[in-house]
């Protein structure tokens, strides 16, 4: 049975990637059919190719990304891994000021193999904390 100890190690790891605008290391964490809804676009981003060029993208685009969870959650259950919390998401753009939005996200995780891979992922702004 997969243990929640594993799953947050994996979190942290997801973090340390986008906080290191690693596009690759942090694709390697999804599933390939992998589905994100990010937070500042109305569209999905489905599979893991789609999401390594966002990603890609997204990084060549900032000078700086942070991602700072706040009280993450983490839950296990068989196989299925849930994570949810409320995070500060500060983006330097290359041609932009610094800007931080709060949004909440819910992570969903399958045991594949011996390794946790995101099979989907929800964002969403919280209009009240920007």
């Amino acid at each position: 049975m997969a243990s929640v100890d594993e799953l947050k190690a994996t979190f942290e790891q997801v973090i340390a990637a986008i906080n290191q605008r690693d596009a690759e290391a942090w694709a390697s964490f999804v599933h390939d059919d992998f589905v994100v809804f990010p937070p500042l676009s109305p569209f999905a981003v489905e599979g893991k190719e789609a999401f390594r060029q966002f990603a890609q993208m997204f990084f060549a685009a900032s000078e700086s990304v942070t991602v700072t969870p706040i009280k993450p959650q983490f839950r296990v259950i068989g196989e299925t891994g849930v994570i949810w919390t409320h995070l500060a998401l500060t983006v330097k753009l290359q041609d932009g000021p610094m800007q931080t939005i709060f949004a909440r996200e819910i992570v969903t995780y399958a045991k594949v193999g011996e390794k946790w891979r995101a099979v989907s992922n929800h964002l969403s702004r919280i209009p009240s904390g920007d």
